[in-house]
């Protein structure tokens, strides 16, 4: 087999991958974008996700560390409130181990099943995160608005039913849209070609991602501006001012974070909703094509970016704005600091009488 790139004055490792592409005077200059794109996908995608994700991982468990206590020796009047940071709690815990998951441990075999279980265990922690979102609002708004309904329609069981509903909804709309998922990128079921089945999966899932975002952005947004309002009408006095306040703060944090988790979805998604690319940079259609892919390379590595982000805000945002929460957080903070201040110390004392 002739070496299209024995003439070259730059040479890459992937070269042997792309020795069929013979459809192309310009393999030399594209050969580099090929190194750059696969640089980027490292980085981009592997390197700073991993790092950003196994941090995200320790505070979600410490977050639930301190939350599930919490929630098991709450009284029901106060346990309703947190069944959805309960939920949220979870989620986030999932999405944040399917992508360490993914990017971490070596598999055997990708196949289609593979692809498929793990888009179904990512997608439902994404979905039932988005709900988890909506339902807390909706509890903070009737607590805070409507406190009469709050306290008699709507029990501790209306919304573990709600909160089991989240899921269920959630598991059967990972389930469809895993199946079109994992057949881009590998063969299942039915043949999904990079020609004409992908653009129109990418207008699907596409749709979906933005309907389940405008959803709880809206609603976000409705229950913070009228908290904003209710505040300067009622008034909150006492106790409640600091619980109010910190609630206010939490969902403003939450929304702003979810808005620029929207943005970071939704911008590199419309970007992609045309393109036809291959999951293989070594295929010959992506090596022709390598100095137009070095953008949507760049595009698509800003939603687990920004996903990894959010992995790590949202448990901060509960430890420091939550009164129940933040009061654990400080006690643990405390405890540490007496741990050391008696280690050192204890090391300083027994210098001293070693030294005298």
């Amino acid at each position: 087999m002739t070496n299209i790139f024995e003439n070259c004055s730059y040479h890459s490792i992937y070269e042997p991958f792309l020795l069929n592409c013979t459809n192309t005077t310009e393999q030399c200059y594209l050969i580099r974008y090929v190194d750059t794109i696969q640089e980027l996908n490292f980085w981009l995608n592997t390197v700073i996700p991993i790092i950003l994700l196994s941090i995200a991982l320790i505070l979600n468990i410490y977050f639930l560390f301190i939350l599930v206590p919490e929630y098991i020796e709450m009284s029901d009047v106060v346990r309703k409130q947190y069944v959805f940071v309960l939920s949220r709690g979870v989620s986030m815990l999932t999405a944040t181990s399917a992508e360490l998951v993914i990017r971490c441990v070596p598999v055997p075999s990708i196949d289609y099943t593979f692809f498929f279980l793990f888009f179904i265990i990512d997608d439902v922690g994404f979905y039932t995160l988005l709900r988890s979102y909506v339902g807390s609002a909706v509890l903070l708004y009737l607590a805070t608005v409507r406190p009469i309904v709050y306290s008699l329609r709507i029990s501790v069981r209306a919304v573990y039913l709600f909160a089991a509903g989240n899921i269920v909804a959630s598991v059967l709309l990972s389930v469809t849209t895993a199946i079109f998922q994992a057949a881009v990128q590998a063969e299942g079921p039915f043949s999904c070609d990079v020609e004409h089945c992908q653009p129109i999966i990418n207008v699907i899932v596409y749709s979906i991602i933005a309907i389940s975002f405008i959803i709880p952005i809206f609603t976000l947004s409705f229950v913070l501006i009228t908290l904003h309002f209710h505040k300067n009408r009622m008034g909150v006095i006492g106790s409640d001012t600091s619980a109010f306040t910190s609630a206010r703060t939490r969902l403003a944090w939450t929304l702003f974070t979810f808005t620029l988790i929207s943005l970071s979805e939704a911008i590199p998604d419309f970007y992609m909703v045309g393109m036809k690319i291959d999951s293989l940079m070594g295929t010959c259609m992506n090596f022709y094509r390598a100095d137009h892919l070095v953008i949507p390379v760049i595009m698509n590595s800003f939603q687990i970016l920004a996903w990894s982000i959010a992995l790590i805000v949202d448990p901060l945002c509960g430890l420091l704005f939550d009164l129940r929460m933040r009061k654990r957080l400080l006690g643990h903070v405390s405890y540490v600091k007496l741990i050391m201040t008696k280690a050192f110390c204890g090391t300083n004392e027994e210098k001293a009488g070693g030294a005298s």
